[in-house]
Parts: structure tokens; C-alpha cells; sequence
């Protein structure tokens, strides 16, 4: 399982050759349209608007099937990469299940995104109603465009997606699937990502720059974890030293089991190991008592 991503490699002057100044570029360029245009983000949303219906997407089954499994396929990634880490240190001495640059890349992808950035740091900052909470669309609050603080503390924010930032966590997985497979994978995560972000759109929950601001911070972050975790001359040997390290953590805490249970075991057998003899009083202590 190896990263392919080599900008090195990538012909002179293409986009290809600096990924994250793209990625840059487009967040930027996509932020200053939806600040200068606002109109964008209601006429998008107005399209799956019905008056006196709201969003009637949000009562299709399908489509919270759809949602449904958008949530689940990054948890079970997620509840993979644990298993994996935690059969690393039961059984120390055998290979990691996955190579610890995989899990070190995906475990950091997922705090730093959608944990940190976005529920951690934006949602919290900007206070953006959702579409369906807007006037323009029978609710009771003020249209905020995007990036705006709006002003007024509630839960249920809008800027950016959480769920379009996390399944674009997925897309690079792509990278790590033999060369054959890596073009249409990469279509079919991508595609599962749009999917995922109109749907978001289409029941109400989400602007069009909520899902793409989301998705371009997203890409700018893996990018960058990409390039630090695989890209660096010198980190070819970095799965060895991490499997190393946790095959050392895991006979450290093997070690500090062994040491724990003798404890018990000692401090248990001293207990039991009292003869009846010990445990009553002497004749003296008995007669003191008794006078």
C-alpha cells in the first residue's frame, strides 16, 4: 500500500506539479464569489424548495438511505484503522494490520478536518443559519452569506458541511489502491462526494458554499498531510520506525500488564495466606477484654 502522489514526478508547469496551491486557489476563488454573489447560494437552494412544502427531499427514503451510508462508510474506516492499532499492540510482534503511515495519514486527516476545523473551529465561529431555517425558504432567520459571523448563537449551524468534509476525507483513498484501479476509484469516491453534497443541498441542510468551501479546505488539508506523511525525501522508512515504535509500545504495555496482575496475585495470596491463628485474639488481649 504505498502513496503515489509525487509532484517530482508531475510534468513542469502543470497543476499537477503544486496540488496544494491549487487547492488554495480554488477555496479562495470560491469563497470570493459566494461573498460578493450571495444570490448563488439561494437560487441553488431554492431549486429543491417547494412553498408550503419546504424541502421535500428530506422525506424521499432513498435519499436518507443514501445519507445514511454516508455517515456509516467513513465510521467503519474509522473503526478499521482502530482494530488495526489495537491488534498492533495485543500482538506487538506481527506486522500492523495497516501500515502505519495509513493510519497515522487518515487518523490525522479526520481529527484535523472535520473533527477539529470543522466542528472544532467553524461551526462554533459563524453563525450561519441553514437554509431551511432562512425566511427566503419559511423559516424565521436571516440569510447569512458565507464566511459571515451573522451575529446570533444557536446549534443548528450551517457553515461549512461536517458531512461533505468527511466523506471528501475519503477521496484519497484512492491513492493507496493498485495503479489500475486508482483512476476509477478516485471517479467513484468523487462522485460518491458530489452525490453527497447535493443531497445535503437538496434536503435543506446545506448552501452550494457550505459543501464547496468544506470540500476545498479538505482538500487543501489532505494535500498537506500528504505531502508531510509521503512526499518528504527521507520518509520511505517511517512504516518501519512506526511499527517499531508500536511493537515497543505494545511489549511496554504487555510488560506493565504482567506486572499488574503479579501485584494482584501477591497482595491477593498474603491476604489468604493468614492463618486462622493470626486472625483471633491472643488469651491476654481475650482476658483484658473480658475484665
Amino acid at each position: 500500500m504505498v502513496y503515489v502522489i509525487d509532484a517530482a514526478r508531475a510534468p513542469r508547469g502543470t497543476v499537477a506539479e503544486k496540488p496544494l496551491l491549487l487547492a488554495l486557489v480554488l477555496t479562495l476563488t470560491l469563497s470570493a464569489v459566494f461573498v460578493a454573489c450571495p444570490g448563488i447560494d439561494l437560487a441553488v437552494s431554492r431549486l429543491f424548495y417547494v412553498e408550503g412544502v419546504g424541502f421535500p427531499a428530506s422525506r424521499i427514503e432513498a435519499l436518507s438511505t443514501f445519507r445514511a451510508f454516508g455517515q456509516y462508510f467513513p465510521l467503519a474506516l474509522t473503526v478499521a484503522l482502530i482494530v488495526g492499532l489495537v491488534l498492533k499492540l495485543v500482538y506487538p510482534s506481527r506486522p500492523s494490520l495497516f501500515p502505519p503511515r495509513f493510519t497515522l495519514y487518515f487518523s490525522s486527516l479526520f481529527l484535523l478536518g472535520p473533527a477539529l476545523t470543522v466542528n472544532g473551529i467553524l461551526k462554533p465561529l459563524f453563525d450561519r443559519p441553514r437554509p431551511r431555517n432562512v425566511i427566503d425558504f419559511g423559516g424565521t432567520d436571516t440569510f447569512v452569506h458565507a464566511w459571515g459571523l451573522g451575529g446570533h448563537f444557536f446549534d443548528d449551524r450551517s457553515f461549512v458541511s461536517g458531512e461533505a468534509a468527511v466523506v471528501t476525507c475519503l477521496i484519497p483513498l484512492a491513492f493507496f489502491v493498485p495503479v489500475v484501479w486508482r483512476r476509477a476509484v478516485f471517479v467513484l469516491l468523487s462522485l460518491f462526494a458530489a452525490l453527497t453534497a447535493l443531497n445535503r443541498i437538496a434536503f435543506g441542510a446545506h448552501f452550494l458554499s457550505d459543501v464547496l468551501i468544506a470540500t476545498g479546505l479538505m482538500a487543501m488539508l489532505s494535500i498537506g498531510l500528504a505531502h508531510l506523511i509521503y512526499g518528504r525525501p527521507g520518509v520511505q522508512s517511517c512504516d518501519i520506525r512506526l511499527d517499531a515504535a508500536l511493537g515497543d509500545l505494545g511489549h511496554r504495555l504487555h510488560a506493565l500488564r504482567r506486572q499488574t496482575v503479579t501485584r494482584l496475585i501477591t497482595a491477593v495470596t498474603n491476604r489468604l495466606s493468614l492463618s486462622p491463628a493470626m486472625l483471633q485474639p491472643s488469651p491476654s488481649a481475650e482476658a483484658e477484654r473480658q475484665g
